[in-house]
């Protein structure tokens, strides 16, 4: 019974003593894409601890532009915001992508067009930011005659500069995604690029191909995207290619959604540690609506010399709701952080998303509790980290929210920037969640009169489901017995062992196995 309720009383006391800070860097974004896409991150920081985010003021209209904002730590507030681009009043610019370096520098890319007028042909453009003002936007891409779009970038260990972008609509059989670099800090570029994809077709849908890079030691790179080349958006893979610091290996698919029957959308993440683990990150969707199955949220980790397979390592979420917006880096000590978007739970009248964070501190066996990044009662989405974490200011992360509460995919939003500290990473000496199997939340929460706890075994094996309440007491088992791997559900209806309605509070659900034990948090309410 002392062992619970420390264990407990620790769990209130980290929570209220660790939480996150989350502020508005731009109210009133009359764009529902103003932080397009997942694989762009929209937050940088320098090691000096400058700190910037970006977003668009108009998604693929006439006007727009790319709008960035600096953070000023004496003030505590974002600078007004300022355009980044140069688009014509007749084109736009949108899709931006930020990277920081070690020199002081962030760098930013983004697709513009000086006409919208068809056919359309956006091209890639840079431009590097020194703390004080930016160098010309330059373009990049290198085809005028076909459309670029959908860029990111990022810095490799030595300093080199890389956009990735594709060119999906250019026909069949011409579609490719396309690698161009610099060495002289964003000065010059590559006149040729490297092509990442095996065969120059990118699907049937325009939301392929959007490509997430991630640097390693020794100049190396990994590069990540989806593709759906069996002709049915519903049947997307997962495809990773890796440069050893000289050229680029050639494209793997990493995916099989013939064998799980399944999707795996397009909202992967990739990441690679200081020693050249590469740790992949997509979605194991449903097919139909009627698939009654959970959605997941998958690992993949592998060795640089490692061959890559098409099963997932782990399962870290697990929901009947499906996942989003998926975003990962791993810091110099190897501790991997992940963000993603996912239902709230809670929610039942409006449709409302919430962005979390979670991270693992021992190469992706295990994973903390997640943390909400999002606002309460807001629509969030398209949340992304910072391509470095500076350790003494924390991690940084960037998303758009529904500007007004419980609105869906509103049409007018809000630019939000969250700081997780550090010190909650080095405080928490075992994660919270074990990768043997998900505890899914209990819904809805807070609740009255009752509440469905859905949870996944992975192996066969003894289960015990039991509540406490917020002294550690044992109020109610709900579950105890022989169970084999695979997804459950039952409700609670507030009651304990005596059929005695409880009263109001906290109260805390345990799932124990063989292997390992979890908690989450409820609320009855009355």
């Amino acid at each position: 019974m002392r062992s619970i309720f420390t264990f407990l009383l620790t769990l209130i006391v980290s929570a209220t003593t660790s939480a996150q800070s989350v502020s508005v860097a731009q109210d009133n974004v009359a764009n529902s894409g103003s932080m397009f896409y997942f694989h762009q991150r929209k937050v940088a920081r320098t090691p000096n601890g400058t700190l910037l985010v970006t977003w668009a003021t108009k998604n693929a209209a006439a006007g727009g532009q790319v709008m960035y904002s600096v953070y000023d730590p004496a003030f505590q507030q974002w600078s007004p915001p300022v355009a980044l681009s140069n688009a014509a009043s007749t084109g736009v610019a949108f899709q931006s992508a930020l990277a920081a370096d070690e020199l002081g520098n962030i760098h930013a890319t983004w697709q513009q067009t000086s006409s919208l007028a068809s056919p359309v042909r956006y091209q890639v453009f840079y431009s590097k930011f020194n703390g004080l003002s930016w160098t010309t936007p330059k373009k990049v891409s290198l085809n005028d005659n076909e459309t670029s779009e959908e860029a990111t970038i990022d810095v490799d260990s030595k300093g080199g500069l890389w956009v990735v972008y594709n060119n999906d609509g250019a026909g069949v059989g011409k579609e490719w995604i396309f690698a161009v670099n610099s060495t002289d800090g964003g000065n010059t570029w590559s006149t040729a690029a490297d092509t990442l994809c095996k065969v120059g077709t990118l699907g049937t849908s325009i939301e392929v191909a959007r490509v997430a890079l991630a640097p390693g030691p020794s100049g190396r790179l990994v590069a990540l995207w989806d593709n759906s080349l069996a002709g049915s958006s519903a049947r997307r893979e997962t495809y990773v290619n890796q440069y050893d610091g000289t050229k680029w290996q050639g494209e793997v698919r990493i995916s099989d959604t013939t064998s799980v029957d399944r999707d795996h959308g397009r909202y992967g993440t990739i990441t690679m540690d200081n020693q050249s683990n590469i740790y992949a990150f997509y979605l194991q969707d449903i097919i139909a609506s009627a698939d009654t199955r959970l959605r997941k949220v998958a690992m993949h980790k592998k060795g640089w010399n490692d061959t890559w397979s098409t099963k997932a390592t782990l399962i870290i979420d697990s929901s009947r709701i499906s996942f989003r917006d998926l975003s990962a880096v791993t810091d110099s000590s190897g501790v991997v952080h992940f963000t993603y978007r996912r239902d709230v739970a809670a929610d039942t009248s409006y449709g409302l998303d919430e962005n979390v964070y979670t991270f693992s501190k021992n190469g992706g066996s295990t994973w903390s509790a997640p943390i909400v990044l999002s606002r309460p009662n807001r629509d969030a989405g398209y949340g992304t980290i910072a391509n470095r974490v500076r350790k003494a200011y924390g991690i940084d992360f960037a998303w758009r929210e529904s500007r007004d509460i419980n609105k869906n995919d509103q049409d007018t939003t809000a630019v939000l920037y969250g700081n997780v500290p550090y010190r909650l990473v080095t405080a928490i000496e075992e994660p919270a969640i074990p990768s043997s199997f998900d505890l899914v939340r209990n819904y809805p929460n807070p609740f009255n009169p009752s509440t469905t706890i859905e949870y996944q075994v992975a192996d066969h094996g003894r289960v015990t489901l039991v509540v406490y309440d917020a002294l550690g007491r044992e109020v109610n088992t709900l579950f105890t017995g022989v169970a084999n791997a695979g997804a459950y559900k039952l409700s609670w209806d507030g009651k304990d062992n005596s059929k005695h309605l409880l009263s109001s509070g906290v109260y805390f659900v345990r799932l124990l196995t063989e292997r390992s034990s979890q908690l989450v948090k409820t609320v009855l309410l009355k």
